[in-house]
């Protein structure tokens, strides 16, 4: 599965053949009016390359008009970062389907990722995701938002990985099989040599992730030559 890519608030597009390696864009999109002059640019990538995706906090509360103001600009779905369980998603999918029928898009055709257990709520909410919005995809987890969330270290002196974490992973692993939807795991920001992201990614595997979430272009190539090796092994 190809990974995502999530690009910050102004940070230029990738190359063509860069978008031809990604399932999809991330924009950060938490202030929608900033966002507009980059997710319009990035509307206007080739056609067929990968779809593209805003990126928005529940507890910002994004207005409809915000969110008119991202539909316009051509995306494909909506990335919930900081979900603490099914009533974000719900209210999340409510909020899009006023959005949709304002803009004259079909009901549901906006998709919805969430990024979870990246939080205290969201690993010990006993709430399953199964059923929560029809448009629930995927579900992403971020092990380095999670330790800042717990004034934690992603790892630890020794080298472990901190039990937080390894509670976080195991959680959205569960409820990603439960709800039936896709898992993706985000590299963290540092891994920038190619026997890391092997590594890092290799384990993802083997835990049950389906797909690499990636903070950089530079982390694509490093990405499909660790894949390359693996495969070839």
């Amino acid at each position: 599965m190809k990974p995502l890519l999530y690009l910050a608030s102004g940070e230029p597009l990738p190359a063509a053949g860069s978008l031809l390696a990604v399932q999809a864009l991330v924009v950060d999109a938490t202030d929608a009016a900033a966002a507009s002059q980059m997710l319009s640019a990035a509307a206007g990538r080739p056609g067929g390359t990968c779809a593209l995706l805003a990126r928005i906090w529940p507890a910002d509360e994004p207005s409809e008009a915000d969110l008119g103001v991202l539909l316009a600009n051509l995306i494909d779905g909506i990335v919930l970062a900081g979900c603490r369980g099914p009533a974000d998603i719900q209210k999340t999918d409510v909020m899009l389907k006023v959005a949709e029928a304002a803009a004259g898009i079909e009901q549901g055709k906006t998709a919805l990722l969430v990024e979870y257990a990246t939080g205290p709520e969201s690993v010990l909410s006993p709430h399953a995701l199964a059923g929560a919005s029809p448009r629930l995809s995927a579900l992403i987890f971020d092990a380095t938002t999670l330790a800042e969330a717990c004034g934690l270290r992603r790892v630890t002196g020794t080298g472990d990985v901190p039990a937080v974490i390894r509670l976080g992973r195991a959680t959205a692993i569960l409820r990603a099989r439960e709800a039936g939807i896709t898992a993706y795991e985000m590299l963290p920001a540092d891994a920038l040599d190619e026997w890391a992201v092997r590594r890092l990614w290799a384990n993802s595997m083997e835990n049950g992730f389906s797909g690499a979430a990636l903070r950089s272009v530079q982390q694509i190539n490093l990405l499909a030559a660790a894949q390359a090796l693996t495969a070839g092994s």
